[in-house]
């Protein structure tokens, strides 16, 4: 029996036309049962299956798998990163002894490396958006490497400023950023915990430290620089693990080729006029039949029509009420740099908060040791303090993630606790006057910091989501560490030459740790702003072509 299907535009019901033994047709009412059971397991945006476009496979973060491998790559590069250059400054006796320099002018080399790690990090995220995180994880690598090696044959602390500061600190920053968006990128559900597990890796100066000091006394500060050049070497292992994943924020519904691509696929049968004849009575059937649904079809067309006229041709329109129309999405163009995000109110706040806490922070990381010097307390126990607030960091960083990802409170309000916890240990410190109530000031104060610093990459991407990431963490970092990291301690040093006393520089951290938190709660009237105007704009959609509603009410109808 020969089987063809045939369209009635009376009734827009799908019909199949079948040959009777007698050789004449007649319609057949088809099932859309199997169309329907096709529909539902379609992948969508907003389902977790992955979908392939372009053939490319675009998924949801998968929360586990790889990731883990991910981690750990992350962690050997914090450690070989941020580790590795807070545990330079083992080499500076050395660089002051070898060159006769001045400890302001030795002092520079650090500052160069730090701030170059945090002036670059737009750049690198346009690289990475450009590239890839593997490519560019690797070309700091190269970086890197090359400046601890020349910087074997420095002949003056200028020399060591380009090297060690500019090159290899440039290479810090390629490595570092790309590689920390990663943990964005491939978690979601458990992001604070992976993040947090990553993040401890640049605790690493409690061993490396020592390390780079045996190194110094056995070959020279020139010797350990060359083993230091061939410990940075991991990190184009590192960079080989970062597997790339193509997520499906990047994708976008494209209605007009979604419709094109319907239309072309649509082909008339071929019925030769004596056929239709034959089959004249059945088609009278079936627009009775027709007729009887009318009035059902006529309210979910005026609905559809509305739907589509108000907020236009829609992945949920075409997903819920379209199963025969298969979808199709197109990857969003990237841009190297999203200068946008400098307009978006979300992003001044989060970035608000990351520099006036960064300005707190790096005042009280480094003077701590001084204050407790001038209070009395020993060389020795001085430096321990340091130590504390590290270990506090670390534990607190593989800690305070496994909580926030359980979900009790949003990512953003954790992060308000956490810093205030560093603004009240600020405080407390200034009642401080021995080494006992000093050290629990800095337990306390590394326990808000370390969940601080864990948190910083998450809440970035719950509030501007993951698409934006590198642009939106490479701008954070870039302010964070221009106008934190190098204005803080100075401003801090300013107030000591003024007063003789830390007393107005923690004075000055404190106020900035609350000023910080009292700023996330910008965050709502904020995000009502976004939503007011987002929904502004979605009041003037683009209207579709009449053709195009025409299409889709009578395809509707057909189902």
């Amino acid at each position: 029996m020969s089987e063809f299907e045939a369209i009635t535009t009376a009734g827009r019901f799908p019909t199949t036309v079948q040959t009777t033994a007698n050789g004449k047709l007649r319609p057949h009412l088809t099932s859309t049962s199997s169309t329907t059971s096709s529909y539902s397991k379609r992948a969508s945006l907003r389902d977790p299956q992955p979908l392939i476009v372009n053939e490319k496979k675009y998924v949801e973060p998968p929360d586990g798998g790889w990731g883990w491998v991910v981690v750990v790559a992350v962690w050997i590069d914090n450690c070989l990163v941020i580790g590795m250059l807070k545990s330079l400054g083992v080499l500076f006796p050395e660089f002051r002894t070898y060159f006769q320099g001045s400890a302001g002018a030795i002092s520079w080399i650090n500052s160069i490396s730090l701030s170059m790690r945090a002036s670059a990090a737009p750049l690198a995220a346009a690289l990475s958006n450009k590239y890839g995180e593997r490519k560019v994880v690797a070309w700091g690598a190269t970086l890197v490497t090359i400046g601890l090696i020349i910087s074997m044959f420095a002949t003056s602390p200028y020399y060591l400023y380009v090297s060690l500061g500019c090159v290899s600190g440039f290479g810090f920053a390629l490595a570092s950023l790309p590689a920390l968006t990663m943990i964005g990128r491939y978690f979601k559900t458990k992001r604070s915990l992976a993040n947090g597990l990553s993040r401890s890796g640049g605790g690493a100066t409690f061993f490396l430290a020592p390390v780079l000091q045996l190194l110094v006394d056995l070959y020279g500060w020139q010797g350990c620089l060359l083993v230091v050049a061939g410990m940075e070497l991991h990190l184009f292992a590192c960079a080989l693990l970062l597997r790339p994943v193509r997520l499906k924020d990047e994708l976008k519904f494209d209605h007009r080729e979604t419709l094109q691509r319907h239309r072309d696929s649509i082909m008339p049968p071929s019925v030769n006029e004596e056929s239709f004849n034959n089959a004249e009575e059945g088609y009278k059937l079936v627009a009775r039949r027709a007729l009887a649904e009318k009035q059902r079809l006529k309210q979910q067309q005026k609905e559809i029509e509305k739907r589509v006229t108000e907020y236009g041709i829609t992945e949920s329109l075409i997903v819920d009420h379209f199963p025969q129309i298969e979808p199709v999405y197109q990857p969003q163009k990237k841009k190297a740099l999203d200068f946008s995000l400098l307009k978006n109110p979300l992003w001044a706040v989060v970035t608000t908060n990351l520099v006036m806490t960064q300005f707190g922070y790096s005042i009280t990381l480094v003077h701590t040791v001084a204050r407790a010097k001038i209070l009395g307390i020993g060389e020795y126990e001085s430096a321990m303090l340091l130590s504390l607030i590290g270990l506090s960091e670390v534990i607190a960083q593989l800690t305070s993630g496994y909580f926030a990802d359980k979900g009790y409170l949003r990512r953003i309000h954790l992060h308000k606790i956490y810093i205030t916890v560093m603004g009240i240990a600020s405080a407390f410190s200034l009642l401080a006057n021995s080494f006992l109530t000093m050290a629990i000031y800095c337990i306390v104060f590394g326990c808000g910091s370390g969940s601080w610093q864990g948190n910083i990459l998450p809440v970035t991407v719950d509030t501007l989501g993951v698409r934006q990431l590198r642009s939106a963490y490479g701008f954070c970092l870039f302010f964070s560490g221009v106008c934190g990291q190098l204005i803080g301690p100075p401003v801090a040093g300013a107030l000591f030459d003024a007063t003789q006393s830390y007393t107005y520089s923690f004075i000055v951290a404190t106020c900035c740790f609350f000023a910080a938190m009292l700023v996330l709660w910008l965050e709502i009237p904020a995000a009502r702003y976004l939503q007011r105007k987002e929904d502004s704009s979605n009041g003037v959609a683009e209207v579709p072509d009449e053709q195009d509603i025409g299409m889709l009410l009578e395809m509707h109808s057909m189902t």
